[in-house]
């Protein structure tokens, strides 16, 4: 599996520069994968990008599994082991990743980037910061930031 992180401290965008790229990728069908305290797993099927919040979601673009992990794993106090061996538990091996991180793990036993090396190949690694704008979306800044991630994503699943 090839993947992306995009580090960024806390509030920085990574959740909504991830969710924005799945917007443009326009994709297929949209899961998002909810974990118990009982360690279940299950998806729930999403019919619109709109429903887009931090998480983990499935999405499926051009017949490929996309796992994107708007809300960093010390964020969702999931290790990205974990999340990855659940999805791949419901069948649904992802081809591609797009993974948030906080820029510094304090959390105790996570290191995001080292399990990653595990499951695949990293592509591309990006530190963001947070745009100062409430029209943050507007900006040209914002949009090379999504358009770039986005043909990165597409280039690499085909």
């Amino acid at each position: 599996m090839k993947y992306i992180i995009v580090k960024g401290a806390k509030s920085a965008g990574k959740s909504e520069t991830i969710n924005e790229v799945c917007r443009r990728l326009k994709p297929e069908s949209i899961s998002k994968v909810y974990f118990t305290e009982a360690g279940k797993i299950h998806l729930q099927k999403l019919f619109s990008t709109s429903d887009l919040s931090d998480g983990t979601y499935i999405i499926t673009v051009r017949k490929k599994n996309i796992l994107l992990v708007s809300g960093a794993p010390t964020q969702q106090r999931l290790s990205i082991t974990t999340i990855l061996e659940s999805v791949n538990n419901l069948n649904m091996s992802p081809d591609f990743a797009i993974i948030a991180m906080r820029g510094l793990e304090k959390l105790k036993n996570f290191s995001t980037a080292k399990e990653l090396e595990r499951f695949g190949k990293c592509i591309y690694e990006t530190k963001i910061w947070r745009i100062p704008s409430h029209k943050y979306n507007l900006t040209e800044e914002w949009n090379k930031r999504i358009s770039y991630l986005t043909a990165i994503t597409l280039h690499n699943i085909t």
